[in-house]
């Protein structure tokens, strides 16, 4: 109880200090439509074509923009990405957003990802001009073409202010909690700008049905409101999706400490596909003349031993449905570095 009070008391204190930079305005008049919203690592930007890729498969009917925001003020190079980026989807209403200068340092200070997720979503929500809005996950990918349509169609049908894909189970939410996972999620904006601040929106750590709970972003205006539910027709096989990449490669890239290593090695099947064959050919050279459970990533030693074999198991069926998506079917050499991987993790993964 007293760790909850001092992460939450931390937690109130930093929220604090970013809530001047964060603003909205209601929606009076919305337009027709939704909103994607998407918020972007500026350190793994060159992963934004492998999501735009699997947003031009989408039934974008109705789709007024997607608003992409990166988790950095505007940096050198910026314009150079956004241009071959609406180069290479013109059918894609692509409007782009980047961090004050005094907001990116407040949040580098900071340095997590629940507040860069946080901010970047709240800056997305603040340029919609439609009624609803959906949260993309940069590492999620939708599979299901009318996977969008789905959740807006089932909003505007019940009149719902939460809609999505699937329960989170954060710090020890339950499906009797109710609450749905950031992951896809389908917002009323124009409810949302006229009833709470951006800072409302953050994660929290409350009461869920008598118990602390560390809430992720969204998860406490969700629990003060019954009109919410799961969208009809879409599920964990509507997508591929390695729930926390993004803040994984945040703490590889610190050099902290971090679970589940071998997302590292979903990581490196994305950087292939921007990088090529070659850069798998590698990393599975490394994995097959390895000697033990370290490998060296791009000048860092991970330490995978302390993994369980069976994360492969999971690495194999993610990177399988992307391939299906993209390529149809799996090309050889990534059989190979799944193969690979498979291998390595039984030698050097934990067992039992």
């Amino acid at each position: 109880m007293i760790k909850s009070q001092i992460r939450r008391f931390k937690r109130e204190v930093l929220k604090r200090l970013v809530s001047p930079f964060l603003q909205w305005e209601p929606i009076h008049d919305a337009v027709a439509g939704f909103t994607i919203v998407l918020g972007a690592p500026w350190q793994l930007r060159e992963l934004l074509d492998v999501n735009l890729q699997f947003l031009a498969r989408q039934d974008l009917a109705g789709l007024d923009q997607i608003c992409i925001v990166f988790d950095r003020d505007e940096r050198s190079g910026a314009s150079e990405l956004i241009e071959s980026t609406r180069r290479r989807f013109p059918q894609l209403p692509l409007q782009f957003d980047f961090h004050s200068p005094r907001l990116s340092s407040l949040l580098q200070f900071i340095n997590q990802s629940k507040f860069y997720a946080s901010t970047n979503w709240c800056m997305g929500l603040k340029r919609c001009r439609t009624q609803y809005a959906i949260l993309h996950d940069f590492d999620l990918y939708p599979l299901d073409v009318g996977f969008f349509q789905k959740i807006i169609a089932d909003m505007r049908q019940d009149q719902l202010r939460f809609s999505g894909a699937e329960y989170t189970h954060y710090d020890s939410l339950t499906d009797t909690d109710g609450i749905i996972g950031t992951w896809e999620l389908g917002i009323d904006a124009q409810w949302l700008r006229s009833h709470t601040k951006p800072i409302d929106c953050f994660h929290s750590v409350e009461r869920v049905n008598g118990r602390m709970v560390d809430l992720d972003a969204f998860s406490s205006l969700q629990y003060q409101t019954q009109k919410r539910r799961l969208a009809t027709g879409v599920g964990a096989g509507s997508y591929a999706h390695v729930k926390n990449l993004c803040s994984t490669f945040l703490r590889f890239e610190s050099g902290d400490p971090f679970n589940a290593a071998w997302r590292i090695h979903h990581l490196m099947y994305l950087r292939s596909l921007v990088h090529g064959e070659d850069y798998l050919r590698k990393q599975i050279d490394a994995m097959n003349s390895a000697r033990s459970g370290v490998l060296t990533i791009e000048g860092r030693q991970v330490d995978f031993s302390t993994e369980h074999f069976t994360c492969a198991n999971v690495l194999r069926d993610e990177l399988l449905l992307i391939e299906k998506a993209l390529y149809n079917p799996c090309r050889p050499i990534v059989l190979e570095f799944i193969n690979a991987s498979v291998d390595f993790f039984s030698k050097f993964g934990k067992h039992g």
